[in-house]
């Protein structure tokens, strides 16, 4: 049985100081399944009078920083939420959890952290874990990684080989966030390629790795994140993105949603890191609209943004449009999980404002809510994949 997971905004709630009585505990939340989307509430004691802003969630905890007000790109101050606890009822209680606090980083680093090039692994050993930051400069052959050891409350910074010196040494790394994957960090810049690495070792080796066939392009643009995400899904490394397709004449035809699957590449001569992209599907958006599913949330034909991959099934992928947020099986071209009035929650531009979170072993069991059937938003007997998990 499959783990139950939740999609997690970015922009956590806070505990109201005269409330810290009836919800002690630094972190909690009611947990809400997909595709509602949770808010984490950080209580007093866990934070330094900022806004607090999920940077990465991972089964060694969930790396928050601070913030004074719009979405963060760079901090110096983070936390680990961990030890969660489930509620003995969970339809009264809250699920909780413990917030520990990062040492600032020593004075021969950098005192701030880029957050789009930083991620959180587990350590060697069971409840161990890694924080990492990249930082590659353009003409050089070396790269850098601060890293915090939780065993040894440590910061580190260890200077590696710069494996994009030998791509093209003239282009800038513009980092759009990092995945965790098999123990590895993978940076990615949606422009260029990814970066990986295993952080736990003590000298670490990076590796680049292409974009799938045909998604390079020159320089990066700012909305980039809005039409290409990676994720994990089903134990996979994945690409997804929106592209249009070009007819013979090569012109522009329709728009398409499109999945990538990386796999060991065993001609590489590296099958640790090596990999090569594998399409999965692909599906018009015209065969999305045309569903029946899809008419029932009385969404207008337009292309939407892309905010994820369902975590268990590579066929789910969740965009956002409007004010509706909503899950597609992309081969069957159907709708199967949607909230109509999600703005408050997500806005444009989400793929930043949301992570999705497989929840730890000692709240998983039985403790997300009934998911609000699809019929109940707009008629149809449609469910969201995974549920039952």
């Amino acid at each position: 049985m499959a783990a139950p997971w939740v999609i997690l905004r970015r922009f956590l709630g806070v505990v109201p100081k005269h409330a810290e009585a009836e919800h002690p505990a630094a972190i909690s939340t009611a947990l809400r399944a997909p595709p509602r989307v949770t808010i984490l509430g950080v209580g007093p004691s866990a934070r330094p009078g900022k806004v607090p802003y999920l940077v990465a969630a991972g089964p060694s905890g969930l790396l928050i920083c601070f913030s004074v007000g719009e979405a963060p790109i760079e901090t110096d101050d983070l936390i680990v939420a961990r030890e969660f606890l489930a509620p003995a009822d969970p339809s009264r209680q809250p699920t909780t959890g413990s917030a520990e606090r990062i040492p600032r980083r020593p004075g021969s680093m950098p005192v701030t952290c880029n957050l789009r090039s930083l991620g959180l692994t587990p350590g060697l050993f069971p409840g161990d874990y890694v924080i990492t930051e990249l930082q590659v400069a353009k003409r050089s052959d070396r790269a850098k990684l601060l890293r915090f050891f939780s065993a040894e409350r440590l910061w580190l910074d260890t200077n590696l080989f710069n494996p994009l010196s030998a791509v093209d040494a003239d282009r800038e790394w513009a980092p759009s966030g990092v995945v965790a994957h098999e123990g590895k960090l993978w940076f990615l810049d949606l422009s260029w390629g990814i970066l990986s690495c295993d952080p736990s070792t003590i000298l670490p080796v990076l590796r680049f790795h292409d974009l799938p066939p045909g998604r390079y392009i020159h320089e990066p643009k700012p909305f980039l994140h809005t039409i290409r995400c990676v994720s994990v899904s089903n134990h996979m490394l994945r690409y997804v993105d929106i592209a249009r397709d070009l007819d013979l004449d090569g012109r522009v035809a329709e728009r398409k949603v499109s999945v990538w699957t990386a796999i060991p590449d065993p001609d590489c001569g590296d099958s640790d890191h090596g990999i090569r992209w594998l399409k999965t599907y692909e599906m018009g958006f015209k065969e999305i609209w045309n569903d029946a599913s899809y008419r029932e949330t009385q969404l207008p034909a337009k292309i939407p943004e892309i905010v994820l991959v369902h975590p268990k099934h590579p066929n789910v992928v969740y965009f956002f449009l409007r004010r509706s947020l909503f899950g597609v099986d992309v081969p069957a071209h159907r709708v199967v999980g949607f909230v109509m009035d999600a703005h408050k929650l997500v806005a444009p531009g989400c793929r930043r404002c949301v992570l999705p979170w497989d929840l730890p072993a000692s709240i998983a069991n039985g403790l997300v809510e009934a998911i609000v059937p699809f019929q109940d938003q707009c008629g149809s007997s449609a469910t969201t994949p995974g549920t039952s998990d």
